[in-house]
Parts: structure tokens; sequence; C-alpha cells
């Protein structure tokens, strides 16, 4: 008889411990499914606002559409998350909650939890770009974005829209031709020194006059990727004589209009924009327009 009390003893130890294991893996079901949404709000809010930040400075209206359209791929809906522009239009911010249900939980009265999130991406000045800027060199001064500016090389001092030919990744015409169509693909940072390019470029105005012209856009409707739109380096003020080093200050968007050939001279006429690309950003810099973008939780 004592055998059996103790099998008896030992059968209801065994479904206790059962029972609790159950109960410990129903409750660990539960709060993985709780992270793995949060984790899933979280991402999608992610995405969101850097994509909307890309629309910033310019449109507080089109970065928060753009925003609510990755929440939407992302399938969190509209009511889920507040989206919010900050005063200076280089903020945005998520905030948003989703409703959990549990599996197990309402066996104890929790049929689901809610959890919440936020996240937002600001924008700051460029401090390093590392393709596409073109070898014209501006002297920095206080342009206006969307005004129509004729930036001429080596106008003379005083003159807003000095620039000067720089060499990047080397010298002579056919790099500097190439830098003029397609961009310099290397990296350039603030408080680099560049050297300038001697000689008559102007050789190379018809051709990216006709590049530029292989593409129909205009100011007011042009693709982030258009052709026309242009990077270039910002400079102190530069008294150059020959060749010579220029300190880079900033960088400028610019989009082209025309490229004429004056006095054997190139002449670029167009405007400057604000814009939001890969780049990585310094606080402390002076906003000239370009900017790049990270999240800051």
């Amino acid at each position: 008889m004592k055998s059996l009390n103790n099998k008896g003893n030992a059968s209801i130890l065994l479904c206790l411990l059962a029972a609790g294991l159950m109960g410990v893996t129903a409750f660990a079901v539960d709060i993985g499914i709780v992270y793995v949404e949060k984790a899933k709000l979280l991402h999608g809010m992610d995405a969101a606002v850097l994509a909307g930040a890309l629309e910033l400075p310019t449109s507080e209206t089109k970065a928060k559409d753009i925003a609510s359209l990755y929440l939407n791929k992302n399938n969190i809906g509209a009511d889920q998350v507040a989206l919010q522009v900050g005063v200076d239009k280089k903020t945005i911010t998520a905030e948003g909650s989703t409703a959990v249900k549990h599996f197990f939980a309402p066996l104890i009265g929790i049929e689901e939890s809610t959890v919440k999130g936020s996240t937002k991406a600001i924008i700051g000045p460029a401090k390093s770009l590392s393709e596409g800027i073109r070898p014209f060199a501006v002297q920095m001064f206080d342009f206006t974005y969307g005004d129509l500016i004729v930036l001429k090389e080596n106008a003379g001092d005083g003159i807003a829209g000095n620039y000067w030919s720089v060499a990047l990744g080397g010298r002579g015409s056919s790099i500097y031709r190439d830098n003029a169509l397609y961009g310099y693909q290397g990296k350039i940072t603030v408080g680099d020194y560049i050297d300038t390019e001697t000689g008559n470029m102007a050789g190379t105005a018809n051709a990216i006059k006709r590049y530029i012209q292989s593409e129909s856009s205009s100011f007011n409707e042009f693709k982030r990727d258009s052709i026309r739109l242009w990077t270039l380096p910002l400079v102190e003020a530069f008294v150059v004589s020959g060749r010579s080093e220029i300190k880079v200050v900033g960088f400028a968007k610019f989009y082209v209009e025309d490229i004429l050939d004056k006095a054997g001279k190139i002449e670029i006429r167009g405007r400057f924009v604000r814009f939001v690309g890969p780049a990585e950003i310094d606080m402390n810099l002076k906003d000239t327009g370009v900017y790049g973008v990270k999240l800051s939780k």
C-alpha cells in the first residue's frame, strides 16, 4: 500500500509540474507575441519617419503623406500612429500603439495588451558626401532658394555666385569633363582642401548642355535623381592665382536650367534647392540646404 501511495504522490507531482510548465510556456508564448508586434510597430515607424524626412524642410504635408504611405506598406493603420513635424521643419516624430491579442492569457481573463512606441527622424547639415559632386566650387554667399542665379567662373570678388573650377580625383580636361557630366564619386568632407583646376575648361560647356537637355524636366517638377540636380562644394572666399587649395565649408544643391559659354568661360544658370539625401551630418555646421537624416530615439 505504501508503494501505491508513493506512486500516487508522484503522479500528482508530475501533473502539477506539467501544469506549471504549460503555464510558463503559455506565458512565454504571449510575451513573445507582444515582443514581435512591438518590433514590427517600431520598425514600421522608423521606416516611415526616415522616408518622410526626405521631404523636409520643404513640405510638411508631403513629409506626413510619405510617412503615412510607408506606415501603410508596413500594415500599420493611420489610426495607430500620430505624426508630428517639428516647428523648425527639421524633425518628424511618430508615436504609435497597437493592440496585441493573446493566445493563452484569456484563460486568466487577459484578452489583449497594448504596446506603444515612438521614434523621431532628424535632418542636419551634411558633413560628408560620397557621390555626385560637380567640379564647381562656389564661393559661399547668402543665396535664396528658388531664385534664378547665374554662377560665373571666377567672376571677381564681391559678386554673388562666383565659382572656381576644381580638380576632384585628379587633374586634366578628361577628368574634369567626367566630373562635370556625372559627378565626382569620391568622398569630400567639410574642412577638406580641394585643388583648383587651371586652364580653359569651357570646351566642356556644350557636352554638359547636351547631357542635361537629354532630360525633360523643370524646376517645378523634377525627380530626386534628376541629372539636372547637382551637388556643389561651397568654399570660403578665395583669392586664387594659378593652382591653389581652397577649403570646403559646406555643400549646396543646384537645379541646372542652362549652361552657357560666355567669353570662353562656363556660366551655369539655375536655382538653389533644399535637399535631404545620404550624408553624414553635423548639427554644428551652417545650414546650407543639403542635409542628411538619422533616427533620434
